[in-house]
């Protein structure tokens, strides 16, 4: 009797441990985080958490690190035969069959580790394994942030190392994050790029005032940029100081989908003895030989670029646009200017908008991402078109005048994965360098991106 009372007891025990309600089962786990998370920060533990948010990240009290990267894979079909005959025609042997081919490249393949440590020391380290035979180094810098919080409101933040000089909205956008597979060629043709820089920088109003002020070396090991500086023969180093201010005086805080944009830039540099200006078709499979270049400029004295930078984002329409002027200081050359511009204009057709963060665009979340909510989601849809414009003409300087059209259609499967289609056609014109000839050549690519 006794045996079958205590078994009768058991089970009751057991059927009231059963029903114990769910939710006093999560405020137990909730419970017990807590007092873990107490006796961590107590006990001065820097175990990692381990979570995906973008990339993958390892976080701890004292030190926060990414892991990420970047995969590009490009398709070109291309169509320049026009462009070859006329070249051929006027004597111009700087494009021929082997310029802006069809074919496939690995436009990016890129590993990063980036991270922060104590709350104000940062770190970055980025190479491209695009060309297997000679990576290349990226972002390679060191920095001071957060240095306000014990030095008083206004200190500035402080890079040191290789990345991007701070000039042009489109230039300092990454790559994961910009409407075309290939940046405008007017910004490209007057941005310093990457190069060895100290750079001060900071934020304020909630990141509506930005700025970034730089002293950087001429020298770079990026060679995405498209023009070049030639040091005089006493082999010193070239310098020169940039400057960046954006702000955004439209910034509504109940909607990221409401922003406009305004920026100033300029750079000058110095001790330099040449320098010259290139801009490429839009295609990047072949020799691409520059299709509009001034050749080497000499006896520079100096140079000093410009630029102003205006984006509006209303709901999923944007625009952007920027101008920019490079006046060479070389009164034997006749002090020669050179301009570029660009606009563009997109659209979510799935009603998604452009992320705006700080003085540049970020990444942008779907809706729903590819075959979500039981197969019933198909990410999101982007349409874009762009005007693109480069002069290289003045004075006795006939480098010529390059016209992109690009049209493009991006699918954004999810945060980390798009493919993109872009139709454009290239035209050039009053080149010296190809005897004159006014032509065009057309081509269709397609990417296929994934990166975290």
């Amino acid at each position: 009797m006794r045996k079958h009372l205590i078994m009768g007891l058991g089970l009751v025990l057991a059927l009231a441990v059963v029903a114990v309600p769910a939710q006093a089962d999560d405020e137990l786990r909730a419970t017990v985080r807590d007092e873990i998370s107490k006796w961590s920060e107590a006990n001065g533990d820097d175990t990692f958490k381990v979570h995906w948010k973008n990339g993958l990240r390892f976080d701890s009290k004292n030190v926060k690190m990414k892991i990420g990267g970047r995969v590009f894979i490009d398709h070109w079909f291309v169509d320049d035969d026009d462009l070859v005959a006329a070249a051929a025609a006027a004597g111009a042997g700087e494009v021929d069959d082997d310029d802006y081919e069809s074919g496939v490249e690995w436009r990016r393949l890129r590993l990063y580790n980036a991270g922060k440590l104590f709350n104000h020391v940062e770190w970055k380290l980025q190479l491209d394994f695009a060309n297997p035979d000679e990576p290349e180094i990226r972002d390679a810098y060191i920095g001071l942030v957060n240095i306000s919080d014990c030095l008083g409101c206004g200190f500035p933040n402080i890079r040191i190392g290789h990345s991007f000089v701070p000039f042009g909205l489109e230039t300092i956008t990454s790559s994961k994050y910009i409407t075309f597979m290939e940046r405008a060629d007017a910004g490209s043709t007057f941005s310093p790029g990457r190069r060895y820089q100290v750079m001060l920088h900071d934020s304020f109003i909630g990141g509506q005032l930005n700025y970034a002020f730089s002293y950087f070396l001429t020298e770079s090991v990026d060679d995405e940029q498209q023009f070049e500086f030639d040091n005089d023969a006493d082999d010193q180093d070239g310098y020169g100081f940039a400057g960046r201010i954006t702000y955004t005086p439209w910034y509504d805080c109940e909607c990221s989908c409401r922003r406009l944009h305004i920026g100033v830039g300029a750079y000058t540099v110095e001790d330099i003895e040449e320098v010259s200006f290139a801009a490429d078709g839009y295609s990047r499979v072949g020799d691409t030989s520059p299709l509009v270049s001034t050749g080497n400029i000499r006896l520079v004295e100096g140079l000093f670029v410009w630029n102003v930078e205006l984006a509006l984002v209303y709901g999923p329409f944007s625009l952007q646009a920027e101008y920019f002027s490079a006046n060479v200081d070389a009164p034997a050359q006749g002090d020669p200017t050179f301009t570029g511009w660009y606009a563009q204009a997109s659209y979510w057709l799935t009603g998604e908008c452009r992320n705006y963060k700080k003085g540049v665009f970020s990444r942008v979340s779907p809706c729903c991402n590819f075959l979500d909510n039981d197969c019933c989601c198909y990410g999101g849809f982007e349409v874009a078109v762009r005007y693109d414009f480069v002069d290289l003409n003045d004075g006795a300087f006939a480098g010529g005048e390059l016209t992109h059209l690009v049209v493009g259609v991006n699918w954004h499967m999810n945060p980390n994965a798009r493919i993109m289609l872009n139709w454009f056609t290239s035209s050039t014109k009053d080149n010296a360098n190809l005897n004159n000839i006014d032509e065009s050549y057309t081509g269709i690519g397609v990417r296929f991106q994934v990166d975290w």
